[in-house]
């Protein structure tokens, strides 16, 4: 009986990582092009402009949420339901119901931006990002029709397809991105134009995930369709009226969550630029300080989510297919393992980003001006990270026991804190507010979050192994990388020195969730290439003989 719990246990660490290391590796490397983008657009389009580009992208970001944050995931929970219990025609029948209810929600939102993209640029304070608005309008339908197959291939723990597609989605916006602003700067057009050109490289990018995906569906065979038997047993599927209501009733209440945790973002662009040109501050200087906090520092705080989301992601048909067949011991074995993983990620990224933000943003090379400026914003947003990393656990957890209302309301009142704290803040400490207010927002969410997983759910693990051991072992790294620098920075260059004190940092607290368990030795032969990585570090003494017995 023991050896079937450990051989599950093992097994379900295996198809998480699985799962999460190809979503990692696609995020890695979108948000590697992405920032690419960012340096370039940061240099090419300048401040303003990217003030422009964030202003449309965002509201672009906001509605993407609503239309793609719950549909996919309700699609991958019912899918992998299904093929959990041996329903493979109601699994394809629930894919061509969704197909169908993306298109029209797709086509519906890309038409609502390109009809209200004046009025909306007017309310924001920036008339000129009507058309950056225009031209990123049809990304909506692409990005509909590209979750919607993600969710499907979800469904069957299939994540290549969605990294891979991703990945095509940040080639797009780079290279055509990149090469239509340095064209549109060469011809000579205004800020707000070179935007909108630049910003037709998300659009295509998104066309070019989505043709993929759609290739991809089309040469796709669960061999169990072409199965008889199985064919012959299962059951006649549900209809398309209560598909497609089960279907609304997973979606609406992870879409709302999801809303409202994008609401952090969609706030700031509807009211940092107004507020504080209202509080007296020049309308230039506003729309360079804007572009700065949302093209700087909005880009550095989303950076670690690259390992946090494809958790959350590979968690969701993983926990779903456990309950379907009643294994709660293996649900269990998931919601304890991925929230320690998430702490040991976001916590140390959360110190390093606040304690080196400025020597992060030179190192990336964007402006002088604009890391002088927006380092200190850094600085004080970076604790957003561990309480990104704890919502999207939590969210998880409570949207695959069938608790989806929860988050909501975390969420709704995490956004309510948000708007006060962005009113009272920003006329009195300027933008520093904003990231003030985000922090205070995802507290508040994170908070109620926990309480409703530890009511609802179940009790949260052993909190000195999931939260203390990572945070003194992430204090101990980075307090060591900070002399490091300090005597490094006398005969280095800065640029330099920061690399090899990161390197060091990444270093030492590896060794040190291993010497400290925070990590097991039988856990770290889970992961892929888990037992190579473990005779690596048997050479380096990394294990002692009691860890090993």
């Amino acid at each position: 009986m023991e050896k079937d719990k450990k051989a599950k246990s093992k097994n379900a660490v295996n198809m998480f990582f699985s799962g999460v290391l190809v979503l990692t590796l696609a995020n890695i490397l979108v948000k590697s092009v992405g920032l690419i983008s960012k340096i370039v657009l940061n240099t090419v389009v300048g401040s303003v402009g990217a003030g422009y580009y964030s202003s449309a992208y965002e509201i672009y970001a906001f509605l993407y949420i609503i239309a793609t944050s719950g549909l996919p995931v309700a699609l991958s929970i019912m899918v992998s339901k299904c093929r959990a219990q041996g329903r493979i025609k109601e699994a394809r029948k629930i894919f061509n119901v969704a197909i169908c209810l993306f298109l029209v929600i797709g086509g519906l939102f890309a038409g609502l931006m390109i009809a209200f993209s004046g009025p909306i640029s007017n309310f924001i304070s920036a008339p000129e990002t009507a058309i950056c608005i225009i031209a990123v309008a049809p990304t909506i339908l692409f990005i509909c029709l590209s979750s919607c197959l993600r969710g499907f291939f979800q469904g069957y723990q299939l994540m290549k397809p969605t990294g891979v597609s991703q990945f095509l989605e940040a080639l797009g916006k780079v290279f055509v991105g990149v090469g239509f602003a340095f064209w549109a700067r060469a011809q000579g057009y205004e800020d707000h134009e070179v935007a909108a050109f630049t910003i037709l490289g998300v659009t295509s990018g998104v066309f070019f995930g989505m043709v993929f995906l759609f290739i991809k569906k089309l040469f796709f065979k669960d061999k169990a369709f072409y199965d008889d038997n199985v064919l012959e047993i299962e059951p006649t599927a549900k209809s398309t009226k209560s598909i497609f209501k089960e279907l609304l009733t997973i979606a609406i209440p992870i879409t709302l969550s999801s809303c409202v945790l994008s609401l952090t973002i969609i706030i700031d662009t509807f009211m940092i630029q107004p507020r504080l040109i209202a509080s007296g501050m020049n309308a230039d200087y506003v729309r360079i300080i804007y572009g700065d906090y949302t093209t700087l520092v909005i880009s550095i705080i989303n950076l670690p989510t690259i390992l946090i989301y494809p958790i959350a992601n590979a968690l969701v048909p993983l926990i779903t297919g456990a309950i379907a067949i009643k294994d709660y011991r293996k649900a269990e074995i998931m919601r304890s393992f991925s929230l320690r993983v998430i702490n040991i990620i976001s916590i140390p990224c959360a110190l390093g980003i606040g304690v080196f933000s400025r020597n992060i943003l030179d190192v990336m090379m964007f402006t002088k001006d604009s890391v002088e400026r927006a380092a200190p914003w850094l600085s004080v947003g970076a604790a957003s990270v561990i309480f990104l990393g704890l919502i999207s656990a939590t969210n998880a957890f409570l949207n695959t026991s069938g608790k989806q209302k929860y988050p909501i309301i975390s969420m709704l009142c995490g956004a309510c804190v948000k708007i006060i704290a962005n009113y009272i803040l920003l006329p009195k400490i300027g933008i520093y507010g904003a990231p003030v207010s985000t922090v205070l927002c995802y507290l508040t969410a994170t908070t109620l979050n926990v309480f409703f997983t530890v009511k609802h759910v179940g009790k949260l693990p052993d909190i000195k192994r999931v939260f203390g051991k990572p945070l003194l072992c992430s204090v101990v790294s980075i307090g060591f990388s900070v002399i490091l620098y300090l005597l490094l920075d006398l005969i280095l260059p800065m640029k330099i020195a920061t690399i090899i004190c990161i390197l060091v940092a990444v270093l030492l607290y590896f060794f040190l969730i291993i010497r400290t368990k925070t990590i097991s030795k039988e856990e770290l032969i889970s992961l892929p290439y888990g037992k190579k990585m473990v005779r690596c570090l048997e050479k380096l003494h990394f294990f002692t003989k009691k860890c090993e017995k």
